[in-house]
């Protein structure tokens, strides 16, 4: 017995090695069951990962690497395992903006020979996990489902986000956040957030900032969604009541912006009668959660003014942007925190791209923003594509996080592609109300001439 111990005590696959690895081996069955399940039906597969979008915390996970120190989220998982499932994908066209995501993969890898390798990899980990990931599934997606049916499955889950919004802010209780994980991730996203006294709205996001812009994302898809108009319409106006309880000004912001574009210039999707109903939506929104509103910022004092400028101040660090590469700027302290300058945090995903993959990267990132701007005005995007321009405010004051970062490129993916396709004369049916022709009068039975009666 005592020759035996030092051998356990030695063995590798002891304590929580054993445990990593049981839960790897369970993951990979788990995964390989569902594919041969969502091999079989592209729907499902697409609203299963919506559901795992909105309903999965972003801490729920797995560890991957030598020592576990690298991170794949489940919305993450789940969009690669979807994304074989749908292939193959007929009719796929390589596109421009297939160009720029290749692009900017190329430059991340580029960075990994810059001065601050250790720093561009997690950044191109970061890349590939979230914005590539995302931008693949939703690249696929509408060549196997109809964009149509994927909008309807996300108005409907945000619609239930929304609802759950409503039971954390006014039963003051997050039901996710009791969904414990021992990682960083629940340490960093695990609590709720507060503005002026009062609890903001978090959802299964991780965050009030991410919860709103996501939401603001599905107004826009909710639009063009297969729904009656009314039904649509309380979807919206659900959605938008929502993103006023995460007291997140961007958030309310994109939400007003993706609704507006959508009134004004969606193609087909919206009639006169729906842009008259939608109006009414905002302005009864707006005069419902003003005082509310209001109220929370005015007691929340400095606090929204602070990080306003704090976000003014990171245009300073667009100086230390190089060509291609990690900034100059940018250190590691000894808890692995990267920063850059003075700044722990980067608080606009147009900045952190220039300083993370270089200033060409970035203009490559603007470049394709003012082209769906022009198609925005001139009412040739889709309504993918209108949900992308109406987050541009976003993208320069705030940094994409947890699921928000995952859905929005997807949501790119999916305006990619939608571009290229024209709706069905059935698709087309189901979002704009079609006038019947008119019955044509059968003809008159001919006169029988006077002659041929008086024979007859």
């Amino acid at each position: 017995m005592t020759a035996a111990a030092p051998l356990i005590a030695a063995s590798p696959l002891s304590g929580p090695a054993v445990d990593r690895t049981l839960v790897s081996v369970a993951g990979v069955a788990v995964a390989v069951a569902a594919f041969i399940v969502l091999r079989r039906m592209p729907r499902t597969a697409v609203g299963v990962w919506i559901a795992v979008l909105c309903f999965v915390p972003v801490w729920i996970g797995l560890g991957i690497g030598f020592n576990g120190n690298y991170y794949l989220p489940a919305v993450t998982g789940m969009a690669l395992l979807a994304t074989v499932a749908l292939l193959p994908a007929h009719g796929f066209r390589f596109g421009a903006m297939d160009g720029l995501v290749a692009l900017l993969i190329v430059f991340a890898l580029a960075s990994l020979i810059t001065e601050n390798a250790s720093i561009a990899l997690g950044f191109a980990f970061s890349l590939f996990t979230y914005f590539v990931a995302g931008y693949i599934f939703g690249r696929v997606a509408p060549l196997r489902v109809e964009p149509t049916w994927i909008y309807g499955a996300i108005a409907v889950a945000f619609s239930v986000v929304s609802l759950l919004v409503l039971l954390e802010f006014f039963a003051h209780w997050n039901p996710f956040v009791d969904i414990k994980a021992a990682n960083s991730m629940y340490t960093t996203w695990g609590t709720i957030q507060e503005r002026g006294g009062v609890a903001r709205s978090e959802g299964a996001f991780g965050h009030s900032i991410a919860l709103g812009s996501s939401l603001a994302i599905a107004i826009p898809l909710t639009l063009a969604a297969r729904f009656p108009l009314l039904v649509r319409a309380g979807m919206v106006l659900l959605m938008m009541f929502a993103t006023v309880l995460t007291f997140s000004r961007i958030g309310m912001v994109g939400a007003v912006l993706g609704l507006l574009l959508s009134i004004l210039f969606m193609r087909d999707a919206i009639s006169r009668r729906a842009r008259i109903v939608l109006t009414s939506a905002i302005v009864v929104v707006a005069a419902v959660v003003f005082p509310l509103v209001t109220t929370v910022f005015d007691d929340a004092g400095s606090e929204a003014t602070g990080s306003a400028d704090y976000r003014g101040d990171l245009t300073s660090l667009i100086g230390s942007m190089n060509v291609v590469g990690v900034a100059d700027s940018a250190e590691r302290n000894s808890t692995g925190q990267v920063y850059f300058g003075n700044f722990r945090s980067i608080d606009s995903q147009l900045i952190l791209t220039g300083l993370s993959s270089g200033a060409l990267a970035l203009a490559l990132v603007v470049v394709a923003l003012l082209v769906g701007i022009v198609l925005v005005v001139t009412r040739r995007a889709t309504p993918a594509t209108i949900a992308v321009v109406a987050q541009i405010p976003a993208l320069a004051t705030v940094a994409l996080i947890t699921q928000y970062s995952i859905f929005l490129w997807v949501v790119v993916g999916l305006a990619a592609s939608t571009q290229h396709l024209r709706p069905t004369a059935t698709e087309t049916s189901l979002l704009v109300p079609q006038r019947l022709p008119r019955p044509v009068a059968a003809p008159a039975p001919a006169a029988v001439p006077l002659r041929e009666r008086s024979a007859r």
